[in-house]
C-alpha cells in the first residue's frame, strides 16, 4: 500500500477515519465493506479540498454504511442489515422489463411513485419481502407503465445533463456561453466575452469539472446577489422592511428562493447567476415583499408590483430560461 495514507475527516459531527489510495483512476471511488472498512480510490493528482467537499455533501449515505458495516462486524444478518436503504431492482410488466428504486423504511404501507428524476420508486415497509413488493406493482402495472412512457417522453425532450466539454454552453447573466476546457496545474474559471473558459487537472474528470463549475457559480451568485440586494433594499426599507440577518444560497432546484420572514432569512438558488439580471431582480423583489405577506395572496402580487412594475415580463423570461438552466445531472 506504498500509495496509501490513512487520513480523518469530520462527517455530520464524527471524527471518521479512512484510507486513500492514490491509483490510476479518472474518478473518486468510495469503498465501504466489513472486511476492509472505508477506503477510497482516487487519481494521484486529486484535489484534498474537492475530495473532502465531496466526502461531506456525502455524509448520511457514508455514515449509514459503516454503520451497518459496524452491525456486520458485530455478527448481525448481512440481509437484514442491507435491507436499509435503497436499492435497484427490475420486474417484469406485460412483457417489458422495468427497473424500480426499492427503499425500506419505517412506512406502514407500500408506496408506489414515477418521476423523471427518480423514475420508478417504492418506499416499503422493513420487513416486506421482495415478492410483496413486486406483488403491489403488478396489481398497479396499468399506472406504471403509462407514467414509464409519459416521463420517458418527457425526459427526451429536456436538454441533456452537461458532461462540461468543449462545445457545451452554460448560461451567465442570462447570456449564453460557449464552455471551452484546458488541462492546467490549478482549477478556475474565466469568463472572456462569449466563452466561459473551464481550466482543472484533469478534463477527463467529470465529477472535479462539475465541482470546479458549480463552486464558480455559487461564489459569482453570492457577489451579485448580496450586491444586488444592498442596492434594492432602499426600496424596501421605506416599508418598514429590516435589512435579512442571513442571506443563504444553494443549489436549488425547486424553486429560485425562499424567505423565513421570521428568522429574518433569504435563500436564493446559486442557479440565479445564470438568469439575466432583470429576473434575478424579480426572484429578489419576490422574496424581500414576502415580509410583509408571507403568502402569495393578492395583496402580496399588489405590493410586488408596487416594488418592480414590470416583474411579470422578467418572470416569464426566467420561466421559459428555466428548463434550460436546471438540468440535475445523473
Amino acid at each position: 500500500m506504498a500509495n496509501s495514507v490513512v487520513k480523518e475527516i469530520t462527517l455530520n459531527n464524527r471524527k471518521i477515519k479512512y484510507i486513500l489510495e492514490y491509483k490510476n483512476v479518472k474518478n473518486i471511488n468510495i469503498h465501504i465493506t466489513p472486511e476492509k472498512g472505508f477506503y477510497i480510490s482516487a487519481p494521484f493528482n486529486i484535489n484534498i479540498d474537492y475530495l473532502e467537499k465531496t466526502l461531506k455533501s456525502k455524509s448520511n449515505v457514508i455514515l449509514d454504511a459503516i454503520d451497518k458495516c459496524e452491525k456486520v462486524k458485530k455478527g448481525s444478518d448481512p440481509k437484514e442489515v442491507g435491507r436499509i436503504g435503497t436499492n435497484k431492482h427490475t420486474v417484469m410488466l406485460n412483457g417489458k422489463k422495468i427497473e424500480y428504486e426499492l427503499q425500506f423504511k419505517k412506512v406502514k404501507r407500500i408506496n408506489l411513485s414515477v418521476s423523471v428524476a427518480k423514475g420508478v420508486h417504492v418506499s416499503a415497509p422493513n420487513r416486506t419481502s421482495i415478492a410483496e413488493v413486486e406483488r403491489f406493482i403488478k396489481d398497479n402495472a396499468e399506472f406504471v407503465l403509462n407514467a414509464v412512457e409519459k416521463y420517458q417522453k418527457l425526459a427526451e425532450a429536456m436538454p441533456k445533463a452537461k458532461k462540461y466539454e468543449d462545445g457545451e454552453y452554460i448560461y451567465f447573466l442570462g447570456e449564453k456561453k460557449t464552455l471551452k476546457v484546458t488541462q492546467s496545474k490549478s482549477n478556475f474559471v474565466e469568463i472572456k466575452g462569449s466563452e466561459i473558459h473551464l481550466f482543472v487537472t484533469d478534463i477527463n474528470n467529470f465529477d472535479l469539472k462539475e465541482y470546479v463549475i458549480n463552486e464558480f457559480m455559487k461564489n459569482e451568485c453570492e457577489k451579485y446577489v448580496v450586491k444586488m440586494c444592498k442596492d434594492l433594499y432602499p426600496r424596501f426599507k421605506k416599508k418598514g422592511i429590516p435589512y435579512p440577518n442571513e442571506i443563504r444560497f444553494k443549489k436549488m432546484v425547486s424553486c429560485w428562493g425562499n424567505c423565513r420572514p421570521t428568522r429574518s432569512i433569504l435563500t436564493f438558488s446559486t442557479y440565479l447567476i445564470q438568469l439575466p439580471p432583470k429576473s434575478i431582480e424579480a426572484v429578489v423583489c419576490h422574496e424581500f415583499t414576502h415580509f410583509l405577506h408571507a403568502n402569495h395572496s393578492k395583496d402580496f402580487y399588489n405590493q410586488l408590483t408596487e416594488f418592480m412594475p414590470d416583474w411579470k415580463i422578467h418572470d416569464k423570461v426566467m420561466k421559459e430560461l428555466q428548463k434550460e438552466i436546471i438540468i440535475k445531472n445523473t
